[in-house]
């Protein structure tokens, strides 16, 4: 887990359990992290605990000396609040000055690079701990600092300017998680530093400016000779995943084997390779059990943009294979997903070619609101305009009309339906395997009730791409609303474990739910439906799913509550609607357990 995870597990806890005497204050927050924490702790954990142990003790005392307070020391992690922004800032720097000297003076191996993020926000504290919304920012704008970096926030900026001698680079406005609105993040040079320069693309030519990556021969930490073998195994089988998700470019195994060994930076190494994004990851093998750490980093400033580590008893080293090769390259999608749409939104819209344009609607279209559909669908003709033949805006917009069926949106359900197939059709015309133009086609005919095509469609794609979290649910789904719900679940439960952060999560556990209603299982429906709606309120559907499950169960207060919000969101909702994009027995499902609670639709 990362650093901005572990905080944002914590959070709801620390809510919960500050006394009645908390109090809200504004305050600068000062957020830090050590970066590639998870691989120090496979190749040596004794070593990096007493490493992370000093440099906490080295932070703690800055932000002390500086009139701070710290609140928090977990893991590699240190929170702490300054009354003053330019405490805070000026504490960053000197933390990062005197850790570069102590680094300096340690082997490459044993250097611990910590980056820091800045926010001045409201806060709500008590003696012990503090939380929200300019906790959570720091946060988030701590893992867009490069390693041995400081990242602020606008509003930090507005404190410190004029007040004291600090040199930015602007990156501009970033999305970050889990926070509505843009925030402007800039990169503090400390003295001696210049301005980073732009760095110089590393899009491969041929590839529409689309962003190559590199996958490292994973090093072998073991004694055993053998483990050289799963070690250049899982490199292998990453590469070849990867190059069939046919989004990004990937540097072939030849190019990549050639550095096995090579400790150059990270920057170099992407520049020698023509990559922007650099995987690597190492195997350490104990007795009958075997650890794999792996990490994705951006080569252009070497911020780690993803790790994960990996335990497994070595019973079958083939399947062991598979199964991390499959979560590795499916974690890696949504998190390269990201990383390209921090890029597009750094760019002034005349400046976007068509794969910038796909990112920006993509993150349009899951935002689950009408005005980001609509624009979503904007940002698919603009792709279209600057590259007509190219299967990606196609297959966006046939989502995005997609959406509009979902969520109840459209003024004909029919038309909407009919534009769904027609685009995806049009993109799987384009590039037939693209797994992604086959998924929208597959779910496209899930909703116009061609269950037989959708799961004949689907089944391909994930023949394609079977790290795709979206393929997979798509087809628990078709299998689901084709009265198969036993056969669906765990191909749903199989997305949310290769994508466990994604943004569609709420559709994932809508899913599951409906699977579990249709089996007649109406408790765990109703859960799910519960679930679904703390990750994304404003669910028709899943409001009629809740509805309809406490209705077959037992009619109750909280089942009127859920048909009353799914009228409100959708006023003309009926049985007519309902099997306008589902099949006719499962409406009728849905149609007896919400009259039952009160539906008069």
């Amino acid at each position: 887990m990362d650093a901005v995870q572990q905080k944002q597990t914590r959070t709801p806890q620390t809510w919960q359990s500050m006394s009645i005497q908390a109090e809200r204050r504004l305050a600068a927050i000062f957020s830090a992290d050590a970066v590639g924490f998870t691989r120090l702790m496979a190749e040596n954990d004794l070593q990096t605990l007493q490493s992370i142990k000093e440099h906490r003790e080295t932070i703690a005392g800055q932000v002390r000396q500086y009139g701070g307070r710290v609140v928090d020391a977990v893991g590699d992690n240190l929170l702490a609040e300054f009354a003053s922004a330019v405490d805070a800032v000026d504490c960053a720097i000197e933390v990062q000055d005197q850790l570069t000297a102590t680094n300096a003076q340690q082997p490459e191996t044993q250097r611990m690079d910590f980056r820091i993020g800045i926010n001045v926000g409201e806060l709500v504290a008590d003696e012990e701990r503090i939380a929200g919304d300019g906790v959570n920012i720091a946060a988030r704008v701590q893992s867009l600092a490069p390693p041995g970096g400081i990242a602020i926030t606008g509003t930090v900026l507005d404190h410190v300017e004029g007040r004291i001698n600090v040199d930015v680079d602007d990156q501009g406005p970033q999305e970050l998680k889990n926070v509505p609105r843009p925030v402007r993040v800039l990169f503090v040079n400390r003295a001696g530093e210049k301005s980073a320069p732009k760095a110089e693309s590393t899009a491969v030519p041929g590839f529409e400016g689309r962003h190559a990556i590199a996958v490292l021969p994973f090093r072998n930490l073991s004694q055993d000779v053998e483990q050289e073998y799963f070690a250049d195994g899982l490199s292998e089988d990453l590469i070849n995943r990867l190059s069939a998700l046919r989004l990004y470019p990937v540097i072939a195994r030849n190019s990549s084997f050639a550095y096995r060994g090579d400790d150059r930076d990270v920057r170099e190494m992407g520049r020698l390779l023509g990559a922007h994004y650099i995987v690597s990851g190492s195997v350490r093998r104990s007795g009958n059990k075997v650890r794999v750490s792996v990490e994705l980093v951006d080569s252009h400033d070497a911020h780690q943009l993803w790790s994960e580590r990996y335990d497994r008893e070595l019973s079958d080293i083939f399947k062991i294979q598979d199964e991390i090769t499959d979560s590795v390259a499916g974690s890696l999608s949504p998190v390269l997903s990201h990383s390209e749409l921090r890029h597009a939104m750094q760019l002034k819209p005349q400046d976007l070619d068509a794969w910038d344009c796909i990112h920006r609607g993509t993150w349009h279209l899951t935002q689950g609101s009408r005005d980001d559909n609509i624009e979503a669908k904007k940002w698919a003709q603009r792709a279209l305009e600057l590259q007509p033949e190219a299967s990606t805006g196609y297959t966006l917009l046939a989502f995005s009309h997609q959406y509009d069926i979902i969520y109840q949106w459209s003024a004909s359900q029919e038309e909407s339906i009919r534009l769904a197939i027609q685009t995806a059709e049009k993109a799987v015309s384009l590039d037939k395997d693209d797994h992604m133009a086959l998924t929208a086609l597959g779910y496209a005919c899930n909703l116009a009730g061609d269950q037989a095509r959708a799961i004949t469609v689907l089944e391909r794609a994930i023949e394609l791409n079977p790290s795709s979290a979206l393929g997979h649910w798509a087809l628990g789904s078709a299998l689901m609303l084709a009265q198969r719900p036993d056969e669906g679940i765990p191909l749903i439960e199989k997305a949310m474990r290769l994508s466990p952060s994604d943004p569609i999560t709420h559709e994932f556990l809508f899913s599951l739910g409906a699977a579990h209603f249709l089996a007649g299982r109406y408790e765990q429906a109703a859960q799910f439906a519960r679930d679904s709606l703390k990750e994304r309120a404003g669910q028709a559907g899943a409001y009629r799913l809740l509805g309809a499950s406490l209705g077959s169960l037992s009619p109750n207060a909280e089942a009127r509550e859920a048909v009353e919000k799914m009228m409100q969101l959708v006023p003309g909702m009926s049985e007519a609607h309902l099997k306008s994009f589902l099949p006719a027995a499962v409406a009728e499902r849905y149609v007896e357990g919400l009259r039952k609670a009160g539906w008069d639709g």
